[in-house]
């Protein structure tokens, strides 16, 4: 784990920054905040993936179920195959969804056929489990060596240096 960003070289954001800074509790929330604030003043270069985002939203989906109607998370998905209209009118996602997508430097790169070939390499040379292994994939398309997450799984990963925004005291 690194203690610093490499200064002007693009950081490849995982799905649980996102999550921390909108559903975490202030010591993990905040953060995650100025992370996300200095992304879109551009001090910092931000990149992330389309499956990044499916991620984000998917959880801010479930967070939403369990919130609005007290369901537990392991029941949410029934519940939102069952009850279509909330996916429909979950104005509150989707307003969040915007908030990201409308940080300004944010680069949010695509997936391509080759980028799934050289995951299943990443998952048996490094036991990623699959989207994280997508992620590291998408980041050496994009020549990005640095992701910040706090998912320890990536410190298994040699050729990539991971950042943790420091918790708040």
């Amino acid at each position: 784990m690194h203690t610093r960003l490499p200064e002007g070289k693009p950081v490849f954001i995982d799905a649980n920054i996102f999550l921390n800074a909108i559903l975490g509790n202030a010591n993990e929330s905040a953060p995650c905040i100025r992370f996300l604030e200095a992304v879109d003043q551009d001090t910092i270069h931000g990149a992330t993936s389309i499956i990044v985002m499916n991620e984000v939203l998917h959880r801010l989906l479930i967070a939403s179920v369990v919130s609005d109607y007290g369901i537990n998370p392991e029941s949410a998905v029934h519940f939102l195959k069952t009850h279509p209209s909330h996916v429909c009118n979950a104005t509150k996602v989707w307003d969040l969804m915007d908030d990201i997508r409308n940080i300004r430097t944010l680069k949010i790169h695509g997936i391509h056929e080759s980028t799934f070939s050289r995951s299943l390499t990443l998952m048996q040379e490094s036991g990623l489990l699959s989207n994280d292994a997508l992620h590291v994939a998408s980041m050496e398309e994009q020549s990005i060596d640095t992701i910040a997450t706090y998912d320890r799984d990536f410190e298994r990963v040699p050729q990539i240096k991971v950042w943790k925004p420091a918790k708040a005291v």
